[in-house]
C-alpha cells in the first residue's frame, strides 16, 4: 500500500483542528497504536461522522476533566470499531464483537476494541499529550502514566482481564522453556502450578517473585506484551 500525505488543508479545514488529536489516539512516538487501526481509519472516521468533532474538541480544552476526556474518548473508540457510542460501551462492544469473530475458523483477538479501561487509559494518554504539544503541562501520573525507577511508563488497566475463577483455568502444556508459543504468555498471564510441565516454576514465564528491594536503581518491571498472536482455544474439562 502506498504511503499516504495529509496536510491541514487536506481535509478543506473539516477537521485541520483536530489534528493533533486524531495523531495522538492513532498512534505517535509517545502514544501507541492501536492494532490494525491506523491513521487512514481515523481520518475516514471524521470524515464520515463530523458529529465526533465534538467528541475531538474536548482533548483540546486545557480545562477538561478526566472523566470528560474517558467519556469523549470511548465514544470515538466505539465509533472507530462499528459501534453506536448512544447505546454501547467498549466493553459491551468488545463482547459482541467476540460472539461474531468467534464462529470464524481463525481470528485474532488483538483486533478487537480495548476494553473500557484500557481505552480510557489511552484517552487520557492521548489528552495529556495533545496538550503537551499546545504547550500545557499537566501532571502525567494524573493522565494515564505511573512512574518507575527508568521513567515514565504507560499505566497498566486497573481491571482484572478475566473472572479470577476462570483465569485459574488457563494454563499451558509447554515441554520446554514457554516461550512466544506458550497458552499463558499469549493470554499475558505468568505460567503457574496448573501448568502440566513447568508448574510455573522451570521456565522463563513464571510468577515473579517480588521482594522489597527488587528493583535497582535503572531496572524496571518488564511490561506485558500486548497480545498480537491468535490465543489458541482448548476446551476446559
Amino acid at each position: 500500500m502506498p504511503d499516504s500525505y495529509y496536510s491541514n488543508t487536506s481535509f478543506n479545514h473539516k477537521f485541520s483542528n483536530e489534528l493533533l488529536f486524531i495523531h495522538a489516539i492513532s498512534g505517535c512516538y509517545i502514544t501507541p497504536a492501536l492494532f490494525g487501526q491506523g491513521k487512514n481509519k481515523f481520518i475516514n472516521l471524521f470524515l464520515k461522522h463530523e458529529e465526533l468533532l465534538i467528541r475531538a474538541a474536548t482533548f483540546l480544552n486545557p480545562q477538561a476533566t478526566t472523566e470528560q476526556v474517558r467519556e469523549a474518548g470511548g465514544n470515538v473508540l466505539v465509533a472507530l470499531y462499528g459501534g453506536d457510542p448512544a447505546t454501547q460501551n467498549l466493553d459491551a462492544l468488545r463482547y459482541h464483537s467476540f460472539v461474531k469473530a468467534a464462529a470464524k475458523t481463525k481470528f485474532n483477538l488483538a483486533r478487537l476494541p480495548p476494553t473500557t479501561d484500557a481505552g480510557q487509559l489511552h484517552a487520557m494518554r492521548s489528552y495529556h499529550q495533545v496538550q503537551t504539544w499546545l504547550g500545557n503541562e499537566n501532571d502525567p501520573l494524573k493522565w494515564g502514566w505511573m512512574h518507575t525507577p527508568s521513567g515514565l511508563f504507560p499505566k497498566k488497566s486497573e481491571k482484572v482481564p478475566a473472572p479470577e475463577s476462570l483465569l485459574q483455568c488457563i494454563s499451558c502444556t509447554c515441554k520446554k522453556v514457554c516461550t512466544n508459543a506458550c497458552r499463558c504468555r499469549k493470554a499475558g498471564l505468568h505460567c503457574s502450578l496448573l501448568c502440566k510441565h513447568c508448574i510455573g516454576q522451570s521456565c522463563e514465564n513464571p510468577i515473579p517473585v517480588i521482594l522489597d528491594n527488587e528493583f535497582e536503581k535503572g531496572e524496571a518491571p518488564a511490561p506485558i506484551d500486548m497480545i498480537d498472536e491468535q490465543l489458541e482455544c482448548e476446551d476446559i474439562e
